[in-house]
């Protein structure tokens, strides 16, 4: 096999081989954190890259700017040499109207939500190209009629099919990732290499290499995992754009200043450590005690807020957060999930919360002498059941046998995060996610770190609402003991204010918790202080 290379131009496809070489970049931000300058060093080439930034907003082109450059809500109108832009009332991308084809147009449709679900190519009116999003799968159609699919199994997994075209046999792609969820090496079912990228901090293209040139242009997913459009080579995120070789996005952060006054600086000018997966702003994290803060002054003033933990029945982690929860909030309600639910059968009647939890779930000693030592904290405390006969009637066991106030909740982690059953089981609906059936501006789910770790290898269901989460730091600062507090917009953003953003339905696209865990830069530079002395 011989490999090919392509660089600047995409066109240009040569032999790999002798083409490698080290380069140096050096990037120069003025004090808004603005990239102002690139400058590239290597053997075959030298290139220098300057942006003109507006001083009063932030807002960056590669040439002086006009007063055409933006709309008045801060979007970009014009990508230099590539085409101009149009916005719809709500700031998601329009078209884009190519600058070397004439009566060329590429157009965006949205779902309610803002998730993009089309792309219609056109010339002179008429479609030339169609590209439909599914959940998990893309469907193409090309100016013959032709259709091709992609279906995503799992994270980094892509099975292409072909309907129509013989020339593009159908074939598996199997995408190798950095720590950034870049896809860097292809491999098809043979384990053959299809593709080889590698890519300089912001996203743009250092190389990429492949098997022959078609291999190489079927690649769409690329830098951080995101889709980079071929019409615009704009990196695709959710609720924003990435341009890579402006290092910036193309429109502000909708959330505001809540990560600072520079509305479109990406990842906080540290690409090689951060990653933002959906074009918001990051999910804030909050210390254990201003959440359990928050908590309290909620139900001090007699508003209901009940919270569900999800758990792994045979691992200790869920229980112990219910029982450190106990001791700080002002809840004297215990509803436990019946994990012999399947038997149906309900736990007998006068059953303490302690006995409970030992006979129905699978401990250590350590943590089976611990429960027995957590009698007397919950002994003035009332116990519930939930998930009685293999949850049939999700809405009966909590109004039927439920607090008729606050309540702490303990029960099996897919119950928080998925929509619907998907292991085929004849469950309830309303137990998917159960936190949301009884009343969800009153209920917030807790998943622990372990938990969320747990479901980024399994692909959910989350199609009704947009969830909203916020990180809260573990005790002591133990990274093993923080969760993520999640619940629908209207109540995240009631309890925690800006620090709750959007969660993406895949939790392989959340970022990971120690990248949010940041010391803020005023300590950092007292800390650099205290080090040179």
């Amino acid at each position: 096999m011989k490999l090919h290379i392509r660089h600047h131009k995409e066109e240009d496809a040569q032999p790999l081989m002798n083409l490698l070489e080290t380069y140096h970049q050096t990037y120069t931000y003025d004090t808004g954190n603005n990239l102002t300058h690139l400058s590239h060093q290597a053997n075959s080439s030298t290139w220098q890259q300057t942006l003109a930034i507006r001083p009063n907003n932030n807002r960056g082109t590669e040439t002086q700017q006009s007063t055409t450059d933006f709309d008045a809500n801060g979007n970009l109108l014009v990508l230099n040499n590539i085409g101009t832009l149009n916005w719809h009332y709500n700031n998601t991308l329009n078209q884009l109207t190519k600058a070397d084809k004439s009566n060329t147009t590429e157009h965006y449709v949205y779902d309610y939500q803002g998730k993009r679900v089309r792309t219609v190519i056109e010339s002179n009116s008429q479609a030339q190209s169609q590209r439909d999003y599914l959940p998990s799968l893309d469907i193409s159609t090309n100016e013959a009629k032709q259709q091709s699919s992609t279906l995503h199994i799992g994270t980094h997994i892509l099975s292409e099919s072909n309907k129509d075209n013989t020339q593009s046999p159908n074939q598996t792609r199997y995408q190798l990732t950095s720590h950034l969820q870049s896809n860097t090496l292809e491999l098809n079912d043979k384990a053959q290499t299809l593709s080889y990228e590698h890519y300089y901090p912001y996203g743009g293209t250092a190389i990429i290499a492949g098997k022959d040139k078609a291999q190489v242009q079927q690649k769409r997913y690329r830098y951080t995992g995101k889709e980079r459009d071929d019409s615009s080579g704009l990196s695709y995120y959710g609720a924003r754009y990435l341009a890579p070789w402006l290092a910036r996005w193309i429109s502000p952060d909708s959330a505001g200043a809540v990560d600072g006054l520079n509305l479109y600086v990406y990842v906080g000018n540290n690409p090689l450590k951060y990653i933002d997966p959906t074009g918001n702003n990051e999910i804030g994290t909050i210390s254990r005690h201003k959440f359990v803060a928050h908590i309290n002054k909620r139900l001090k003033h007699g508003k209901k807020l009940n919270l569900w933990i999800g758990e792994s029945h045979s691992l200790e982690s869920g229980a112990i957060l219910l029982l450190k929860l106990l001791t700080s909030i002002n809840i004297h309600n215990i509803v436990l999930e019946n994990c012999s639910a399947t038997l149906g059968l309900r736990p007998p009647e006068n059953i303490n919360f302690v006995d409970l939890m030992i006979n129905n779930r699978f401990f250590s000693p350590k943590t089976y002498w611990a429960f027995r030592r957590a009698k007397k904290l919950t002994k003035n405390h009332n116990l519930y059941y939930l998930g009685s006969n293999c949850w049939k009637n999700t809405y009966l066991d909590i109004h039927l046998f439920g607090p008729s106030n606050n309540y702490i909740a303990l029960v099996g982690s897919r119950h928080i995060v998925d929509e619907i059953e998907t292991m085929g089981y004849n469950y309830d609906l309303q137990a998917y996610p159960a936190y949301r059936h009884t009343n969800e501006d009153e209920n917030i789910a807790l998943l622990l770190l372990d938990r969320v770790e747990h479901f980024r290898k399994v692909k959910r269901t989350m199609k009704e609402i947009q969830e909203y989460g916020v990180w809260v730091k573990g005790r002591r600062g133990v990274k093993g003991s923080a969760f993520l507090v999640l619940g629908n917009k209207a109540t995240m953003e009631r309890e925690f204010g800006n620090a709750a953003q959007a969660v993406p339905e895949d939790l392989s696209d959340l970022q990971d918790y120690q990248s949010r865990s940041r010391t803020p830069k005023v300590i950092q530079r007292f800390a650099s202080l205290f080090r040179r002395k």
